[in-house]
C-alpha cells in the first residue's frame, strides 16, 4: 500500500491484462488510474491560475469591446463580471467547498489550483452546510457559478455586437468561447480531474462516470 498516494491505497489491488497458459487473456481487471497527486506541481497551479485569470480579463474586455460606443452599460457590465468572477472562485470556493475537501485534511497537500490552501487561512476545516459534495446541486451551485464565470462574457457581449459591431470585440468574444471549450473539455478532463485526489466524492466525476 503507497501511503504517498491515498487515493491508490484505498481503491485496493489493480489487476493488469496477464496471458494465460493456453493463449488466452486472463480477466484483465480494470484500466489502471492515472496517477493521483497529493501535492500538485507549482508550474501546474501556476499555470491553472494564470489561464483562469487570463480567461477572466479577456471575457471583461470582450464586454468592455463590445459595448465602446455605450460606455455607460460596458463598464458596469465588464467589471461587475470580473468581481463575480474572481470572489466567486477565490473567496466563495475557499469559503464553501474546499473546507470539506480532502486536500484540507492532509499535511503538506496542494489542490490543482491551490485554493486549499487559501482556505486554510480562510476558515477551519469543517465542512459548512452544503459543502464540497454538494456543490453540483441546484441551479446557483458553486459548480454553476464556476461555469459561468467561463460563459458569461459571450451572452453579455453579443447585444453589444448587435449595436455596435466590431472586429476586435468579435475576436475576443469568439476567445472566451474557445478557452472555455478548451478549459472544459481539456484542462479539466485530461489535466485536472484524473489526478485529482477527491474525484471519488466530487458530483462532477459521479456525474460523468452516470453518463
Amino acid at each position: 500500500m503507497d501511503s504517498r498516494h491515498p487515493a491508490r491505497a484505498r481503491s485496493g489491488p489493480t489487476l493488469h491484462l496477464v496471458q494465460g497458459t493456453g493463449g488466452d487473456a486472463v480477466d484483465a481487471g480494470r484500466t489502471p488510474e492515472p496517477r493521483a497527486f497529493r501535492r500538485y506541481p507549482l508550474w501546474r497551479v501556476l499555470g491553472l491560475n494564470l489561464l483562469t485569470l487570463g480567461h477572466y480579463l479577456v471575457g471583461c474586455a470582450a464586454v468592455l469591446a463590445a459595448y465602446r460606443s455605450y460606455p455607460v452599460v460596458g463598464w458596469p457590465l465588464g467589471v461587475g463580471y470580473l468581481v463575480f468572477a474572481v470572489v466567486q472562485l477565490y473567496v466563495l470556493m475557499p469559503l464553501v467547498v474546499c473546507p470539506g475537501c480532502v486536500y484540507r485534511t492532509m499535511r503538506r497537500a496542494r489542490c490543482a489550483s491551490g485554493l486549499n490552501l487559501l482556505s486554510a487561512r480562510l476558515c477551519p476545516p469543517a465542512p459548512p452546510p452544503g459543502g464540497f459534495e454538494e456543490r453540483g446541486n441546484g441551479a446557483m451551485c458553486q459548480n454553476s457559478l464556476c461555469l459561468w464565470s467561463w460563459i458569461l462574457p459571450v451572452p453579455f457581449a453579443l447585444p453589444g455586437l448587435v449595436l455596435s459591431f466590431s472586429w476586435q470585440a468579435l475576436g475576443l468574444t469568439v476567445a472566451v468561447a474557445v478557452l472555455a471549450t478548451v478549459r472544459i473539455a481539456v484542462v479539466e478532463r485530461l489535466a485536472v480531474c484524473p489526478h485529482c485526489l477527491a474525484r471519488r466524492w466530487c458530483p462532477v466525476e459521479r456525474a460523468r462516470r452516470a453518463a
